[in-house]
């Protein structure tokens, strides 16, 4: 009696850690949750398979830190609900140049589950940014779980990838800069091509000069005939 009771509570005991080691993931586009199986951080998706974790964006159990999304999408079809999008890999501790890996519901993978899905497929690609995990209705190929090498776009057949606020940021800087840079450079040919004040005023002082210097060659040939005909005048006088 006491060796029944003794097995019971082990296979009890080990239920209970089975359960506890058990990564569940969801996601749910109307609260714009997502839940990831992810690498300890600083090691290999490739080499740690078994060993993931689960962190999700209402910190249950583990909080999926905002800076991890870049960007992040929702599908539902009649098939599948998938989520997808870039990520900061350096956000959760993986590795930059990490080629990427596959999480699904074969125990190579760790013991993971999918609530209300008997099957679902979750890919990260560290070195691209990539990421995305899709739960299907179905054990088909709409959830291809023999791809793990092909990424989002081979495995799910993924193809549509938005911009991260931070590069459409650099490309909105840049675009300023580029108007900024063209205002200058307009701004710089009026300024070239307009005459300066002083420009435009030489040629008037110079009108003005020449105007001087005739009035004065008058006087001095007026003043040369008078002083002939006075010259003239005394010379009758005497003679």
């Amino acid at each position: 009696m006491r060796l029944s009771i003794f097995s019971a509570l082990s296979v009890f005991g080990l239920g209970l850690i089975g359960a506890d080691a058990v990564n569940n993931v969801y996601i749910d586009p109307s609260k714009d949750l997502v839940c990831l199986i992810l690498p300890p951080p600083g090691k290999l998706i490739g080499d740690t398979q078994t060993i993931g974790h689960v962190q999700c964006t209402d910190g249950k159990p583990q909080m999926l830190p905002s800076n991890f999304f870049m960007t992040k999408q929702f599908k539902t079809t009649a098939d599948y609900v998938q989520a997808w999008g870039i990520m900061d890999p350096k956000a959760v501790g993986m590795l930059a140049n990490d080629g990427g890996g596959q999480y699904d519901i074969h125990k190579d993978s760790g013991i993971n589950a999918a609530p209300g899905y008997p099957v679902f497929v979750e890919l990260l690609e560290p070195d691209s940014g990539r990421w995305c995990i899709r739960f299907c209705h179905k054990l088909d190929k709409t959830c291809n779980m023999g791809k793990s090498s092909a990424g989002c776009e081979g495995a799910l057949g993924i193809t549509e990838w938005s911009a991260a606020p931070a590069t459409a940021s650099t490309s909105n800087k840049t675009t300023a800069a580029a108007a900024s840079k063209a205002a200058t450079t307009t701004s710089i040919s009026h300024t070239s091509t307009a005459p300066s004040a002083t420009s435009a005023a030489a040629p008037n002082t110079t009108t003005a000069a020449d105007s001087k210097n005739s009035n004065s060659a008058s006087k001095t040939t007026v003043g040369s005939i008078a002083s002939l005909a006075m010259m003239a005048g005394a010379y009758a006088l005497f003679f």
